[in-house]
């Protein structure tokens, strides 16, 4: 019973970190606020996490863990491996997430990775996992150089939206920015396309008894 409740108020003090952290940016992210939020003191908060650093870890772990549950939903919707590049790219742009408040607070944690081993590594899991799920089906569609090419330029737009959204007070929208990925995508399986018929006629020109 103690360990379930301690997982309990683990899990709700995470829940509150995160929605103080998008709410605030990594520096507003103070203790105080996040023990108010969750409706406990700031010693209990102290007793669970022994710092801050400590607390983010566990809150970029839960909010990449809503990013993975999302795109996993709606890659089980999907039937090919376009459709299910389609699903990662809009599990990354969830419209009730992207708005400026949350672009900005993520940006302020970019900005400490690279004076945080911690940070960096997190971020790293995280880029590994988009790649690695990006790469699945590009390489279904296109030769693993090239889908290797595509998914790094994937992953830059998605930073590179996330920071427009960040700076622009009127912004992209959710539907914008998975739009704008998504031609990216296409102009990229667009121009491998007459390489890979290319490939397809010599393989045929190579059959035995030609």
């Amino acid at each position: 019973m103690k360990t379930s409740i301690e997982k309990i108020r683990r899990q709700d003090l995470v829940r509150a970190a995160y929605r103080t952290f998008l709410e605030h940016g990594l520096n507003g992210m103070t203790m105080a606020r996040i023990g108010e939020r969750a409706g406990m003191s700031h010693g209990i908060v102290n007793y669970y996490f022994k710092s801050k650093d400590e607390l983010l870890d566990a809150v970029v772990r839960h909010a990449n863990c809503l990013i993975m549950q999302d795109v996993a939903a709606r890659l089980r919707r999907s039937q090919t491996p376009r459709e299910r590049l389609s699903a990662i790219i809009e599990g990354n742009f969830r419209a009730e997430l992207f708005d400026r408040e949350t672009a900005n607070a993520w940006t302020s944690f970019y900005a400490a990775v690279p004076a945080r081993h911690e940070f960096e590594r997190l971020q790293s899991a995280v880029y590994r996992r988009l790649r690695s799920n990006l790469l699945y089906d590009l390489t279904r569609l296109v030769d693993r150089p090239r889908a290797e090419e595509i998914a790094l330029g994937v992953s830059v737009w998605i930073d590179g939206l996330w920071l427009r959204r960040a700076m622009d007070r009127e912004g992209l929208s959710a539907e914008q920015a998975i739009q704008a990925v998504n031609r990216y995508i296409d102009q990229c399986l667009a121009a491998g396309a007459p390489d890979a018929r290319k490939a397809s006629t010599k393989k045929k020109q190579k059959t035995p008894g030609r």
